[in-house]
């Protein structure tokens, strides 16, 4: 019996119009783009998760920051004044923000005044060490402090404490000379000033590269008495940062000594005249306006010190200290220019660079001064009028 072909189209023709009708409804109920969304997957505006972190720190006008000794530091995003700790820390402010200088730490000299700027000479004085006068920094508001020392417990602990004391943050910097370009770019990086601070971080990269490049043979290299005080028998002896630049400078440091607990010993005239150093470089008393020229002239003209191979050869020098000493008391960023000058007075034939201009642009970027021809001959002299 044939299949009625009517009948069998028409049964197709319905299972079709079903199966569209089915198509009709699923799409009707499924969004463009696939699966009907859970309430977990959509975020409306006011649903969404806020950062926190960085953007709650500016909400506070804070940020958090990790100091050279490796503490993390919450400090404002403005900073407005900042309290030296001590006589390195208020270099370090004035050679790269001045403005931000809150004080010195003891009453400037006559030849360091003769450097220093007028609007910047008057600061007042906040002593140091135990000397202190806390109340007055405590009123004088500044936003942080700033100390600048040896990396090593004890400063860490001495830096805490005193942000508790002032009750403001206080950051940590690595006082040793090497770690000055790293030193000016970390704050650089703190008190937004990081194009300053970069001249300065190479100038003192410079500096060390240009020493270490002179390549003084080892039978020709210069003992040198490095002498403090008003008789100038205090010394730094080798392993002292007070004594630092002598051994950078490619020298040997004539006082062979145990350092002890202190950085700098007294010795007596004797241990001077066993050592008969080839060099003699002195400091003389800032403490009492005494001049390293001042110093020099002394020992040149003390009979005491007749038979010494240095006073005999007359190369017994004072340390120019316009506006700080070149060579220690304090020691600081100011030793960086120093290490020119001693390059230049004890290895003249080695020297690859001009002692005068970068005395002259060390100034320029440093003290903020253009020194003259008359100036700088007067510097080395110890005072500039």
């Amino acid at each position: 019996m044939r299949p009625n072909r009517r009948l069998i189209a028409l049964l197709m023709a319905l299972l079709l119009l079903l199966s569209l009708f089915a198509g009709c409804a699923q799409t009707a109920q499924e969004p463009e783009g696939g699966a009907d969304p859970t309430p977990e997957a959509v975020q409306t505006p006011d649903e969404e998760t806020p950062e926190d972190g960085g953007e709650e720190q500016a909400a506070s006008g804070t940020r958090e920051i990790v100091d050279m000794a490796g503490r993390t530091v919450v400090v404002p995003n403005e900073i407005e004044s900042v309290f030296s700790t001590g006589p390195v820390a208020a270099i370090y402010l004035y050679t790269l923000v001045p403005d931000l200088l809150l004080g010195w730490n003891y009453e400037l000299n006559a030849i360091e005044k003769s450097i220093i700027l007028d609007e910047y000479e008057t600061l007042p004085n906040f002593g140091m060490g135990d000397a202190v006068n806390y109340e007055a920094v405590i009123a004088a508001g500044p936003t942080i402090a700033l100390n600048v020392g040896t990396i090593n417990d004890a400063i860490i602990e001495d830096s805490d404490a005193l942000s508790e004391q002032l009750g403001i943050p206080v950051v940590v910097v690595d006082g040793d000379l090497m770690a000055a370009p790293e030193a000016y770019r970390f704050m650089g990086e703190l008190f937004g000033v990081k194009e300053q601070a970069e001249e300065l971080a190479v100038y003192a990269e410079e500096t060390f590269d240009d020493i270490a490049n002179m390549n003084v043979p080892e039978e020709e290299k210069v003992r040198i008495y490095y002498g403090n005080g008003e008789d100038s028998l205090e010394t730094a002896p080798a392993g002292s940062s007070h004594g630092q630049i002598i051994e950078l400078v490619n020298a040997v440091n004539a006082a062979d000594l145990e350092l002890g607990d202190g950085s700098r010993v007294q010795i007596s005239l004797e241990q001077l005249l066993a050592w008969d150093p080839d060099v003699i470089i002195v400091n003389g008393e800032p403490k009492s306006n005494m001049s390293g020229g001042d110093a020099a002239d002394a020992i040149l003209n003390d009979p005491d010190f007749a038979t010494l191979k240095a006073v005999q050869a007359g190369k017994v020098y004072g340390t120019p200290n316009v506006p700080f000493s070149w060579v220690d008391r304090p020691p600081g960023p100011n030793r960086i220019v120093g290490m020119r000058w001693l390059s230049g007075l004890i290895y003249p034939e080695y020297l690859n660079f001009d002692v005068d201009e970068e005395v002259r642009e060390f100034f320029r970027l440093f003290y903020h001064v253009e020194l003259t021809d008359e100036e700088l001959q007067s510097l080395y002299h110890g005072a500039v009028e």
